[in-house]
This record gives C-alpha cells, sequence and structure tokens, in this order.
C-alpha cells in the first residue's frame, strides 16, 4: 500500500534547501526526513510550520531515541532552520490554559448557534425539527 501524503510547505522548502545543499530525502514520514549525503552522513528532520510549534511526544521519543544511538536529529522550522535535538533535550509540553471545563455548557443555546452561518444555523434548526439530536 503506498501513502502519499502531499507535503506542507515548510516541508517543501525544506527538501529544495537540502537537495541543493547535495542532501538525498531517502524517506518522508516520522521523522519528517531521513537524508543521506554524498558522505554517508545521515541526518533526522522533524519539521514544524513556525519556531514556536513544539514536537508532539512520539517525535519527541523518536529523535531523543535516535540521537542516543549518536545519530544526528533536528527540528526545523522555516523561520529558525535547524534546531539540534540531543538524547537530553526537555520535552516541553503547551501551556494549558486554567479553565473551567463546563466552559461550554454555561453558554446558552442561543450563544451557541449563533457561533455557525445562518446557512448553518437554518441546517441545524431543520434538523432539530425533525427529531434529530443535534450537538453544537
Amino acid at each position: 500500500m503506498s501513502y502519499n501524503k502531499p507535503l506542507k510547505s515548510a516541508e517543501e522548502q525544506l527538501r529544495e534547501k537540502l537537495e541543493k545543499e547535495g542532501w538525498e530525502v531517502l524517506h518522508k514520514g516520522w521523522p519528517d526526513f531521513a537524508c543521506i549525503n554524498s558522505k554517508g552522513e545521515i541526518i533526522f528532520i522533524e519539521v514544524k510550520a513556525y519556531k514556536g510549534e513544539m514536537l508532539k511526544k512520539e517525535q519527541h521519543k523518536i529523535l531523543t531515541s535516535l540521537a542516543k544511538l549518536g545519530l544526528n536529529c533536528f527540528k526545523w522550522t522555516p523561520d529558525s532552520d535547524f534546531e539540534r535535538i540531543l538524547p537530553t533535550t526537555p520535552i516541553i509540553y503547551p501551556i494549558k490554559k486554567d479553565r473551567d471545563q463546563n466552559d461550554r455548557r454555561k453558554l446558552t443555546r442561543e450563544a451557541r448557534l449563533a457561533k455557525y452561518t445562518p446557512e448553518e444555523q437554518t441546517k441545524i434548526l431543520l434538523a432539530e425539527a425533525n427529531g434529530e439530536k443535534i450537538y453544537y
């Protein structure tokens, strides 16, 4: 089975950059790129769209594990270039805002409905009129 996921624009930018520098992109997946150059050097790269975008837990685990084996691993973004991932690179979790889990329930039906376009509101109201249970 062939999996042909289209490249993201940041991934496409990096692929072009690497190929211009003489790297052959051997693998696209997890991590995003595994590349080798004419000297036989291998690098693994996870691509993110912007500098502040963090590695997911699984991405961090695989990259730090590869780094423990002595392999060169990086996170790359168009705006910050390469950031080396070491075996000791800490995982950074996004800051979660302290918010009440019941915020959604506090909105009135009308307030929830108002978040939709008029066309979507009409569809929701018709579905409800036909006895369908609608969650919004």
